[in-house]
């Protein structure tokens, strides 16, 4: 049988060019793997999530509806928060079947990625009001564009030095509004969900992984907890990790 496309789900900053190492891995090992770029990273301050999740929604379309694949969605960092708001019921495997349809969502897997409730942002998630400015590792200019304070060491700090100034010079800027943004949808209602716990992450520390897993946990949602020692980009410093949690799956 044919392996489920796998379609990642990159974060804020961060482009495809990020993910073409895992891509790799996965695609080596059998696995189709798809990873859209998000309006939000092309340097428009008026495009955000509403953007970023109609984006996903037509790659589904395309993946489910159009060529009947069965899909893992695996999302990280801020790619979480697209793929709650993104990831509709119907395009459960589960939801599918019984139309009589081919394809569909098998799983969502939040790789040390937001993990929010409805109405929630960003901003909520590192406890800070609504209203209040962005923390001061976010840095906004004049173009109501953002970008990371110290990336290298919040991004990769499981990387070599020059691993790191690679990834960081491909980094782009984020469009500000897209922290501040609620979502409307919770997909993780719909969809099995399994998260994938960074403990060494220095830009989505392991303790707001861990609340916000739990804050689910509490709305009656099972999550199939998975861990490993990486930073925050598991997908560069221990992509065959990232591949073992999928093929546990199977």
């Amino acid at each position: 049988m044919a392996k489920p496309t796998v379609l990642f789900m990159h974060g804020s900053w961060h482009t495809p060019a990020h993910f073409a190492p895992v891509r790799a891995v996965f695609e080596n090992a059998g696995y189709p793997t798809s990873c859209p770029r998000q309006p939000s990273t092309r340097g428009l301050a008026t495009v955000g999530l509403a953007e970023d999740a109609e984006r996903i929604t037509s790659e589904l379309v395309t993946l489910i509806e159009g060529e009947e694949k069965d899909v893992i969605v695996v999302a990280h960092s801020y790619g979480g928060v697209v793929a709650t708001q993104a990831v509709r019921k119907r395009f459960a495997r589960q939801e599918r079947e019984k139309e009589g349809e081919k394809g569909g969502v098998l799983r969502i897997v939040y790789m040390c990625a937001f993990l929010l409730q409805d109405g929630e942002n960003l901003m909520g998630a590192f406890g800070i009001g609504e209203g209040d400015a962005l923390p001061p590792f976010i840095v906004v200019d004049d173009r109501k564009m953002c970008t990371m304070a110290d990336p290298a060491a919040r991004f990769y700090s499981d990387l070599s030095l020059q691993e790191q100034q690679k990834w960081v010079g491909l980094l782009v800027p984020n469009a500000a509004h897209t922290q501040a943004t609620p979502i409307t949808h919770a997909a993780y209602l719909y969809h099995p969900v399994t998260y994938l716990f960074c403990e060494k992450d220095e830009a989505l520390p392991l303790e707001v992984q861990e609340q916000m897993v739990e804050k689910v946990r509490a709305l009656g949602v099972k999550v199939v907890e998975e861990r490993c020692a990486a930073g925050h980009s598991p997908y560069l410093s221990m992509p065959e990790t990232v591949l073992d949690v999928i093929e546990r799956m199977e």
